[in-house]
Formats: C-alpha cells, structure tokens, sequence
C-alpha cells in the first residue's frame, strides 16, 4: 500500500472515531426525541406532526443503516454488508429508502406549507389531517413498492454489496439517484417561492420582519439540503459512471476516502435536520 493510501486509511479511521460516532448518538437521541415530542397530544393533531414523526424514523434508518455500519467497518474491519446476501440487499433497501422518505416528507411539509398560506379556499381546504395521513400512507407504501428494486439489483461481488452494475440497471440506478436527490430541491424551491408568495399577496405577515426571518429559514433550509446532500449524489453517480473502470490502489482508497466524506454530510445532516 503506497503512502497516499495508508494516510487516507489513517484519516478515515479518525473521522469515523472522532466525528462518526457523536454524530451517530446526537442523530439517535435528536430523531427519537423529536418524534416523541411531535406524538405529544398537544401537537398531534397538527398536520405536519405526522410528517415530521415519519421523516424522524426514515433518518434513523438512515443513521443505523449507513452511519453505524460505516463505523462498524472502520473500527472492526468486518463489514457486515459482505456477511450474508440477506443483510446486503435489505440493508441497501433500508438505508435507501430512509434517505427518499427523509427528503420526501420534507417535501409534502413544504407543499402543505404552501397550502396554509394559500388566498385560495379550496387549496387551503386540501391541508387537512385526514389528507395528510392518506398522503403519509399511500406515498410510502409507493416507495416502499417501488425500491423493491433495490433487493433485486443488489448482491455481493468481489467483497462488496454492490449493484448489477453491468447491465441496464447501471443506467437506471445513475438516474435514479440523480431524481431522487435534485427533484426534492427543485420542490423544496419552487412551494417556498408560492408560499412567500402566498404571503405577501394574501398579507398574512403584517410585519416584513416576519417575512424576512421566514425567506431567511427558508434559504437556510435549501442551502444545507444543497451542501448535505449533493456533494453525495455527485459522488454517486460518478462512482456507477466508473464502476467498470479498472483503477489502481490509490484510486480505489481516494474513492472511498470521498464517498466517506461525502456520506458524512448526509450523515449530519439526518442527525441535525429538525434542529435547523
């Protein structure tokens, strides 16, 4: 092993130790708290209660299935992901779709967001808690059913779960992860510029301080999505885009010191989320 790859080695053993592991406890304990507070009988009939309590569960999946299993690499060497097919392909499904419901329900609290504020009586009539727990049960079961694909297109070669990267499903999962990962953004965008403008048309701010403060948490909101999930998805699709390509020892350590880094973002951004 070259020097490169025995420094990156050294710095991935230090990171999962000294960052991994209080990101991993905050994560727990923050997404466990929030979703007992939002089950709270004071708060439980608010209609994004539900949503946050789901997006709170998909971000501890995402935390145990992804972060835990990272610092179980980096401190034991054994990976569990190459223990046993079953473990590889559910816990790919798992983590997965802890990051699509986390982002999802972030989405349908900014659309039912919009709705609230809008001057429109019929839009504003459809934000109600029947709808939202028809909306949190249809939508997951949807994406429960449609990343089914995950337990089929993964397994393990060459020691690592991976994906049937060398057929049509190399494409399919490239554009998948780019979906998954941007049209959030594009929705998270688009309902927080009709809910300010829903805001200012309808004057249900009277204070422009409280407009401003709103536009600032909203900016906050899509920046950290930018910073804490992007950086992954580039990753990504620059991984399945060279996943046929023979590469050497260093590149494969680089590969993974990135991804690592990369993942951190997501990371902290499911253990931190509902405190921003």
């Amino acid at each position: 092993m070259s020097t490169l790859a025995e420094q990156l080695q050294k710095i991935l053993l230090n990171i999962s130790q000294y960052y991994l592991i209080p990101i991993f406890i905050v994560g727990i304990f923050g997404n466990i708290f929030n979703g007992i507070v939002f089950s709270w009988s004071t708060l439980r009939n608010n209609r994004c209660s539900l949503y946050f309590i789901i997006a709170s569960m998909a971000q501890l999946f995402v935390l145990v299935f992804g972060c835990l299993f990272r610092i179980i690499v980096s401190l034991t060497g054994f990976d569990l992901n190459v223990s046993s097919l079953f473990i590889c392909k559910f816990r790919t499904y798992l983590f997965v779709n802890g990051i699509i419901l986390s982002r999802h329900f972030l989405c349908l609290i900014s659309i039912d967001r919009w709705m609230v504020t809008s001057t429109n009586v019929s839009i504003r009539n459809l934000s109600t808690l029947r709808m939202t727990r028809l909306l949190t049960i249809i939508s997951t079961i949807i994406w429960l059913l449609f990343n089914i694909h995950l337990l089929i297109g993964f397994h393990i070669e060459h020691n690592s779960c991976t994906g049937n990267f060398e057929t049509f499903y190399l494409s399919f999962f490239t554009f998948f992860s780019l979906i998954v990962s941007l049209a959030p953004l594009i929705i998270l965008m688009i309902f927080t510029t009709l809910t300010l403008k829903n805001i200012t048309n309808g004057r249900l701010m009277r204070r422009r301080n409280q407009k401003n403060q709103l536009l600032r948490l909203s900016m906050i909101q899509i920046i950290v999505y930018i910073l804490s999930n992007i950086p992954n998805t580039t990753y990504t699709v620059y991984a399945l885009t060279t996943a046929n390509y023979n590469k050497t020892n260093d590149q494969i350590v680089t590969d993974g010191f990135i991804n690592l880094m990369t993942s951190n973002l997501l990371y902290t951004y499911c253990a931190v989320r509902e405190n921003l």
